[in-house]
C-alpha cells in the first residue's frame, strides 16, 4: 500500500512518499504561448481536463492572472490542480492520501468534500509528460495535529503551525489531542496589510498566553517556523522550530496513515 502525506499548503504543496520529500509553490496561472522559455525545473507547464495553466514559480513569473487560493474552503479545482501536479512530478501513480484542514475546518462536512475532490482515477500532463494517478483512499487529518505525529513525544506538547493564511494550534497530552486547547487563529502570513514579523508573533503570543504557560513546551512547524520560534520566545521559554518544520505537517500525514494501516 503507497501512503503519501500531501499538505495542501497557500504557499507550497508538500508530498511525502517512502522515498521522495517534495513540494512546489502554490500558484496557479493562465496559459500562453511563450516567444521565450528556459530549461527550470520549477517551471511547469500542466493540461488538465482540456485546460492549460502554468503552475508554481512559471505561474508568479509568467501568468497575468496568477493566484494562490486564499479562500476559505480548499475543496475547489485550483487544489486539485496543484495536488495532482505535485503528485506527478514526485512520480506518485498509485496512492492512499492522507491530507489535512485548518482545525476550525475539521468537521465530517468539509472532510466529506476534500475527500470527494481528490478521490478517483485522473490523468494529467505536466510539461508534456502524461500520466494516469489513481488516488484509491483520502483521509482527512488536522493541520499542525499532524506535525505532531512526524515526531511524536510523550507529555503535554504545544504545535503552532503559522501558515499563510491562518494559524493553526494545537495541543497534545501523551499523544492525545486536547481540543479545548486547539484552534485556528484567522490571520497568517499573508493576509495582514504588515509584514512585520515581530509584530505577528506578538499577537499570536497574545492569543495563545490567554491559555497556553510560558514554561509550556512549544514547536512552530511551516516554513516561518524559525523566525516564529525567535520572535515567540520571550512569551515561550521552551520554543524551537521542529525539526523538517517545512514538512513537519506532511510526514505526519504518512505516519498517520501508516499507523491507520498498520503499516
Amino acid at each position: 500500500m503507497n501512503i503519501v502525506g500531501l499538505d495542501c499548503g497557500r504557499r507550497n504543496v508538500k508530498v511525502v512518499t517512502d522515498n521522495k520529500v517534495f513540494f512546489i509553490s502554490s500558484y496557479v496561472g493562465e496559459w500562453r504561448e511563450r516567444k521565450l522559455k528556459d530549461k527550470s525545473t520549477n517551471h511547469l507547464e500542466v493540461e488538465f481536463q482540456d485546460e492549460k495553466y502554468f503552475v508554481g514559480d512559471l505561474a508568479l513569473e509568467e501568468s497575468e492572472f496568477c493566484r494562490s487560493m486564499m479562500t476559505d474552503d480548499k475543496d475547489h479545482d485550483d487544489t486539485l490542480i496543484l495536488a495532482l501536479t505535485a503528485l506527478h512530478q514526485a512520480g506518485v501513480e498509485e496512492a492512499n492520501i492522507v491530507t489535512g484542514l485548518p482545525v476550525s475546518m475539521h468537521d465530517e462536512d468539509r472532510k466529506r468534500r476534500m475527500k470527494n475532490l481528490l478521490l478517483g482515477p485522473w490523468e494529467i500532463t505536466v510539461n508534456g509528460v502524461k500520466k494516469s494517478i489513481f488516488i484509491d483512499t483520502v483521509d482527512v487529518a488536522a493541520e499542525g495535529g499532524a506535525a505532531f505525529w512526524s515526531n511524536p513525544k510523550m507529555g503535554k506538547i504545544r504545535i503552532i503551525d503559522g501558515g499563510s493564511k491562518t494559524v493553526n494550534y494545537v495541543t497534545m497530552n501523551n499523544k492525545r489531542y486536547v481540543d479545548r486547547d486547539s484552534g485556528t487563529l484567522d490571520f497568517g502570513f499573508e493576509t495582514n496589510k504588515s509584514s512585520n514579523e515581530k509584530q505577528f508573533a506578538n499577537r499570536v503570543a497574545g492569543e495563545l498566553g490567554k491559555k497556553w504557560g510560558s514554561e509550556d513546551v512549544v514547536y512552530t512547524v511551516g516554513g516561518n517556523a524559525t523566525v516564529l520560534a525567535k520572535y515567540l520566545k520571550p512569551y515561550f521559554k521552551n520554543v524551537t522550530p521542529m525539526d523538517k518544520a517545512l514538512y513537519a505537517n506532511a510526514i505526519g500525514f504518512r505516519n498517520i496513515g501508516k499507523i491507520k494501516y498498520g503499516i
